[in-house]
């Protein structure tokens, strides 16, 4: 069988062309910008743009304008667009950088201002204060009593008749003090009395140290108070030199002794107690508490002690005088307590605590004399009694008031008596009131201790 040719398909007509418009832009690929120190990358720029948004100054969001920006990030939505992820950590480190770098300004600025106003000028500190808080390195200690050995011997006058201890004081003054200091220490009276001294010469504590002016060692201004009899005293500075800070192994007064005002008595106020007392307890308390307790007290008796001490009882308490004072006498006893009168009478509870404070005559064991202190014992209410938990020496005097100035008044406080001295002159039998003088100008007459009487 013969095939048949097959005929050919017409082409389909083709449309006429026309011309096609061009791209408004030309895609290229998403390659990062090569780095240049001159573009927007440099880490100046990022620096700009960080201080820029700490400022709040941001730039304007990237417009699309047609062209390509391969810079352009798409911001999240209901985001604000940011330019490129460096610069948005840049802001985020640069807010609490820039605060902590605030605050730590501030805090030093402040620190330096209070640190500046707590330093003393110069020559703004004393000589107390400097020895308070040990930034003289003088060794006072032992200075003090080089110059005490020295103002004793000073103002210890042996009689004229007595030639070789005349001049075996000239001699020690002399080995003791320098060549230009005065000779004798300055005395060229001649004493009548067998030995005209001081009765005491205590060091006040008072220093003044000689910044400049030696070129080995060092010295300083010493004072101490000196006492002739009751109403006698003075103050006495003597300039002592050490050779060493450290260790002292040569000292020398290089000075005049200087005599100076003694502070006076004052009068001070009467004091006011605010505690509440109780008179009924400070009866109950003297016969059956604080007599036993002295008692025992006194003597250092352990075993009467324990039965009147609390178990936390204070080594005060528990140690005691140990015979140096027995044969205790309670005089008188004031109870202040913390509670409240209810009804006429103060009820206490388990755990209460009071204060007594009571006078007790001693007699001496060495001397058999009388004694009196004063002590304020504290006790506890413990188990339905009153037991002592801890004392502490003297007490208040709450008259207060001026200070007897009579003659008899100090001959019954213990000061001696002048008129009963061997070799002191007596011009009456009885004593004669000193009144305190106020102070006035400086007389025309200068100071001379030797016209100091003798107590």
């Amino acid at each position: 069988m013969q095939e048949r040719p097959t005929r050919p398909r017409p082409a389909p007509p083709r449309a006429p062309t026309e011309p096609q418009p061009e791209p408004a832009y030309t895609a290229t690929p998403d390659t990062p910008p090569a780095k240049d120190k001159k573009t927007g990358n440099s880490l100046r720029g990022r620096a700009t743009a960080a201080f820029s948004a700490v400022r709040g100054d941001h730039e304007p969001a990237p417009t699309y304008d047609g062209s390509a920006n391969a810079d352009f990030d798409v911001p999240p939505i209901g985001g604000r667009p940011s330019h490129t992820k460096s610069r948005q950590w840049a802001v985020r480190l640069g807010i609490p950088v820039g605060v902590l770098l605030l605050a730590a300004g501030t805090t030093f600025t402040v620190g330096v201002n209070i640190g500046s106003s707590r330093v003393p000028a110069q020559g703004a500190i004393s000589q107390n204060e400097a020895l308070r808080f040990r930034l003289s390195s003088y060794p006072v200690e032992q200075a003090a009593v080089f110059g005490q050995q020295y103002l004793n011997i000073c103002l210890t006058r042996p009689a004229a008749s007595d030639t070789a201890a005349v001049r075996t004081r000239g001699e020690v003054l002399a080995r003791m003090a320098t060549s230009g200091t005065e000779s004798g220490c300055g005395y060229s009276g001649t004493s009548t009395a067998e030995a005209e001294k001081p009765e005491s010469i205590v060091f006040t504590g008072q220093i003044s140290s000689v910044r400049e002016g030696y070129t080995e060692g060092a010295a300083a201004y010493l004072t101490y108070q000196v006492a002739y009899g009751a109403e006698k005293t003075l103050e006495a500075v003597v300039p002592v030199w050490v050779n060493d800070r450290a260790d002292p192994t040569m000292m020398r007064v290089v000075g005049n002794v200087g005599f100076m005002p003694a502070p006076r008595l004052g009068a001070p106020p009467a004091y006011a107690e605010t505690r509440a007392k109780d008179a009924q307890l400070a009866t109950q308390l003297r016969d059956q508490v604080l007599s036993p307790f002295m008692q025992a007290w006194g003597s250092s008796d352990a075993q009467q002690l324990n039965l009147t001490l609390t178990e936390d009882a204070s080594f005060a308490a528990r140690a005691g005088l140990r015979g140096l004072l027995v044969n205790p006498a309670v005089e008188k006893v004031t109870v202040y307590t913390a509670r409240t009168e209810s009804g006429g009478t103060i009820h206490y509870q388990s755990g209460d605590e009071v204060v007594a404070e009571t006078t007790v005559e001693w007699t001496s064991a060495m001397s058999t004399s009388k004694q009196a202190g004063t002590y304020q014992i504290r006790l506890r209410y413990v188990q339905g009694k009153w037991a002592v938990l801890d004392v502490t020496g003297s007490a208040l005097d709450p008259s207060g008031g001026p200070v007897p100035n009579s003659g008899a008044a100090a001959s019954s406080s213990g000061a001696p008596d002048s008129s009963s001295r061997s070799g002191s002159p007596s011009t009456s039998s009885s004593p004669t009131p000193v009144q305190p003088q106020e102070p006035t100008q400086a007389a025309s007459v200068p100071f001379d201790p030797a016209e100091v009487p003798s107590a």
